[in-house]
């Protein structure tokens, strides 16, 4: 079976553009590939903050439930020092 081998011409900064506006690369659509690549670079950036935040809030929501806290329905006297009693609901 034969190989077909394709050929790809590298894109340089000061090469014409292959989209046909005849300007050079660097002025037409290499602002517009940067463009691009920085949004998908923001975009994966922030899905793994987000998910970096579920995963704290997941945590923090197991550990609630694993230690429970646990109040009372009575009230709590603690005696201070100046004779008198801070009651605590």
């Amino acid at each position: 079976m034969p190989t077909i081998k394709r050929s790809y011409e590298k894109l340089k900064r000061n090469s014409i553009c292959p989209c046909g506006s005849n300007m050079k690369y660097k002025n037409c659509c290499l602002k517009k590939i940067q463009d691009q690549e920085q949004q998908a670079y923001m975009m994966i950036h922030h899905n793994k903050r987000i998910a970096g935040a579920k995963k704290n809030v997941a945590a923090a929501i197991q550990h609630d439930i694993d230690h429970p806290i646990i109040l009372t329905d009575r009230k709590i006297t603690v005696p201070d020092s100046g004779c008198s009693d801070i009651i605590l609901p």
